[in-house]
């Protein structure tokens, strides 16, 4: 049963089967060329253990335990004084799978795309989530260089409030192009005529930027970003309903003064007379009656006797 391949230079140490199969291996070749300059080297400086994932093998999965070297290179002209051996035939530097791994996620991302590439190779015991199989089929197809027909421009912080850069964007790809060192006009015109390409850049309000388009990119049309125009429609609605609010409270205001001024004032009423009045006013009258009989019947008996 073949569970790795052969490859030259490399001696298996060991095989541990449990729920996964562990492979230790060791590099046996005694120089390595450095990858800067080429000088093969053999004075070791130190070593290191590096794990890959392999395909799985009679349905389990496959993990190597690599014992590397590091060498020192030869060469005092060369910028890199130290390096590790390199395994071309079994995976790239710096990577955490076989190439045979990584190609069998590409074709699955390629075949049925990023997440059912991913839930198929976790049934098949071959690891690797969505985003790298996407990233291995991006790698794998590199997309063709193109000059940028939409981009957008908008500064961004060096130090905060004293220096500041220019990001620059291509909005149909949605990824960054280039990053210039300040967002002066001169600086940002000179990069849009090496682009002559462009015909749609998006801005803020920056009168700087304006500027630089008109002069380095004259056929271009200008548009505001989103963020930007955001902002303004929502400054431009909060004082039109402010305006309004206040306009409305005008209103209600002449309006109940307009109500208050319609109404009839109150006429003043007379209070009704008490008991105690009631009783003096009938005293004071019965008084006056019983004077009037008196001087009546005085004059009476006057007028008889005579």
């Amino acid at each position: 049963m073949i569970i790795f391949p052969d490859l030259p230079n490399v001696q298996v140490e060991g095989v541990e089967v449990a729920e996964e199969i562990t492979l230790t291996l060791r590099t046996t070749s005694p120089t390595t060329p450095c990858p800067s300059c080429g000088t093969a080297s053999s004075r070791i400086q130190s070593r290191y253990t590096r794990t890959l994932r392999d395909l799985p093998s009679v349905g389990r999965p496959l993990r190597l335990i690599m014992h590397l070297r590091r060498f020192c290179c030869k060469k005092s002209t060369c910028a890199q004084k130290i390096f590790v051996e390199r395994l071309p035939d079994l995976c790239h530097p710096h990577a955490q799978r076989t190439k045979r791994l990584q190609q069998a996620l590409c074709e699955l991302g390629l075949i049925i795309g990023g997440q059912a590439g991913a839930d198929v190779g976790s049934e098949l015991g071959i690891s690797g989530s969505r985003d790298t199989i996407l990233r291995l089929v991006r790698q794998s197809h590199p997309s063709a260089h193109s000059e940028p027909h939409v981009i957008g421009l908008d500064d961004w912080a060096r130090k905060r409030r004293l220096r500041y850069g220019t990001l620059i964007c291509d909005l149909e790809l949605g990824l960054p192009i280039d990053l210039l060192p300040d967002r002066s006009v001169e600086t940002v015109c000179a990069w849009l005529k090496k682009h002559p390409s462009i015909t749609v850049v998006s801005r803020d309000g920056s009168s700087e930027y304006a500027s630089a388009i008109q002069k380095g990119a004259p056929q271009a049309r200008q548009v505001s970003d989103r963020w930007h125009l955001v902002k303004n429609l929502a400054a431009c609605v909060s004082v039109q309903l402010t305006q309004s609010l206040t306009q409305l409270r005008r209103a209600e205001q002449a309006e109940a003064n307009t109500f208050d001024e319609q109404q009839p004032s109150p006429q003043r009423q007379s209070h009704p007379r008490t008991r105690g009045s009631e009783t003096s006013a009938t005293r004071s009258s019965s008084g006056a009656n019983s004077s009037l009989r008196a001087d009546y019947g005085t004059a009476t008996a006057r007028d008889e006797k005579h």
